[in-house]
Order: structure tokens, then sequence, then C-alpha cells
């Protein structure tokens, strides 16, 4: 895994400036970096580079850096395949690495697994950490449903999901957080109150998608970290919340969930979204106190959270995006 995170990151260092493309992945580029891998895997290696310059260079505009941890792979070194036995269900069959490494590594299936094997399609695509695998499957789900009815959600620490339709789901969630929060760091008890929150929101997820709407508009929170800056100062205790809070795995299962149900899936920038009246437009830090909006400019009152997913809502509206669906209450 060292040496794998070592050539993704000589590969974005070579393509970062350039606009390579997998398609111009020939030998003489592959082999600009020096690795003992062999060509099979290097090409995983490049793909990968690609697809994070890619995804960082729209979002961000800043040089990445891939962290040792995970290998993104394909069957250019992966072959899957029945185990034969009864302890495990597969044999990730690992080839073709370099240095005369061949290893393979034992699956063992799990409820969701079986659940998208029956109704997917298995992909030869495997992120391989030290503690699992992750398979992609394709599923066909069908044309969106017709836009009837569009929905923003504001995501928050004190209620984990809050609909502009006043709708409000997981009211307990800090609870869970600060659970995280008091077990040793890597510990046991830690990795089991981590399983049981994420629980928590794939449970609070499937609530949301199941109340009724054809859009879901949420805010990008893709940059909220522990060394996040509130406006004006640092709060330590919320900072150390939203650091064991992982937004990515709840809006994750929320965009999984709207693929299934043919349900429109969008995002919108989140700056400012908390602090902006929904009657008026005036933005002021100062409209928030806590739970509670008011306008210090218009005096309009209402729950913050659910004026947040109202702005949400109407940011989507308002954008290039949206225009078509105006229309819609």
């Amino acid at each position: 895994m060292r040496e794998y995170s070592r050539t993704v990151n000589l590969y974005i260092n070579k393509f970062w400036k350039d606009d390579v493309r997998k398609m111009d992945l020939r030998k003489d580029r592959l082999n600009s970096v020096k690795s003992w891998f062999t060509q099979n895997i290097k090409q995983d290696a490049s793909i990968e580079a690609i697809n994070i310059i890619g995804l960082m260079k729209h979002h961000v505009g800043k040089k990445p850096r891939h962290k040792v941890g995970s290998m993104c792979l394909t069957s250019n070194t992966i072959k899957c395949q029945d185990s034969g036995t009864e302890e495990f269900d597969l044999w990730l069959h690992l080839r073709g690495i370099g240095n005369k490494i061949i290893f393979d590594v034992p699956i063992k299936k799990h409820r969701h697994f079986n659940k998208l094997e029956l109704i997917g399609k298995r992909l030869n695509s495997y992120v391989i950490t030290k503690d699992y695998v992750t398979f992609s499957f394709e599923i066909e789900t069908g044309p969106k449903k017709d836009v009837k009815e569009i929905v923003g959600m504001d995501t928050g620490i004190d209620t984990l999901a809050t609909l502009s339709n006043g709708k409000q789901f997981g009211g307990n969630i800090k609870e869970s957080i600060k659970r995280i929060n008091r077990c040793k760091h890597g510990s046991n008890g830690q990795k089991r109150a981590t399983s049981a929150l994420r629980n928590k929101m794939s449970y609070i997820a499937k609530q949301i998608i199941g109340s009724g709407m054809d859009m879901i508009v949420i805010e990008s929170l893709k940059n909220i970290t522990q060394k996040t800056k509130m406006k004006g100062k640092i709060v330590k205790n919320t900072r150390k919340l939203i650091g064991r809070w992982n937004v990515r795995y709840f809006q994750d299962r929320i965009r999984q969930l709207s693929e299934l149900n043919r349900i429109s899936f969008r995002t919108v920038y989140p700056a400012y979204t908390s602090q902006t009246c929904s009657s008026c437009g005036s933005t002021d830090r100062k409209n928030r106190n806590k739970e509670v909006f008011k306008c210090k400019s218009c005096g309009y009152e209402a729950n913050a959270d659910i004026n947040a997913a109202v702005n949400i809502r109407s940011r989507f509206l308002l954008g290039k995006y949206g225009s078509q669906y105006k229309h819609i209450n």
C-alpha cells in the first residue's frame, strides 16, 4: 500500500499541469514513473491519479496527495472467484503486482452485499484497505421520477436532517457523537460506537427518502474537518463533534438511496445558508441564535434549521441548473 500511494503521487506530480486523460495512458507515460510494480498495477495507479486530479481541480484547485491506506484496483490485477469453502464466500486473487507477489484475500459476504448482487451487476473494480474490500455494483433503476416536489435538506449536529417542508429527523444524534468522543481513540468501544452511529444514520436516511419527494437538494460539506474555523473564532466542542461526525457517510447514503428510488439528487454551495433570511434575503451572522432564527432586518422568525433548508432549496432553484424547476411550489 505504501508503494501504491507513492506511485499514485508520482503520477499526480507528472499529470497535474498536463490535461492527461485515460486514453492518453500509453506505455511511455506509465514508464515515466519508476516503481517495482508491473505495468498492470501502474495503470490502475495512474487512473486513480487522473480521477483524483479531476476531482480536486474542479472543487479545490490545489494539488492533492494520495494517502497511504487504500488501493483502487481492477481486473488488471484482481480475479474474483468463489472460495469453494464454508469459511469464506469469495477469494480475491491478486496477481501481477511485482516482485513475484501473489496472494489471496478471503471475503465474507454480508446482507447488503447479497442484496446488491441480486438486483445489480458486480463490476471489476475494488477498493482494498488494510481492513476491508469495497465492491462496486451497477444497478438499473430506470428513469428518474418526474420532478413535482423539490426538498432542501440542512444537516446539523443537534438535528441530523431538517427538510424545507418542516420535517426533522435524527434529533438525538448528538448523544451518539458524544459517545464516540468519550471512547479511547482506536479502541473497540469507539469502533462499536462509530458503527452504531452509522447504522443510525442509514436508518434516518431511509426515513428521509421514504418521506415523499422527487428531488432532494443538500449542501456540499466536503471540507468540514476538526480544523474547520467557525466565523470569528474556533469553537472547540463543535469542531470536535464535527470531526467525529461522518458527514460524507450520511450524504453518500442519501445519494445512494436517491438513486435506488429514482429520486434526483443535487448539491449546492453551503456558505451562509444558516445566516441568510429565507424571507427577505438579508445575511447577518447575528440572525441565528442556536436553534432560533430571527432576522435583524425584517423581523422574520423561524426554526434555524428549517430556515437553512429553505435557503438550500432556493439556492438550487435560483441557480442555472434549477431554473427549469422554478414553477414548482
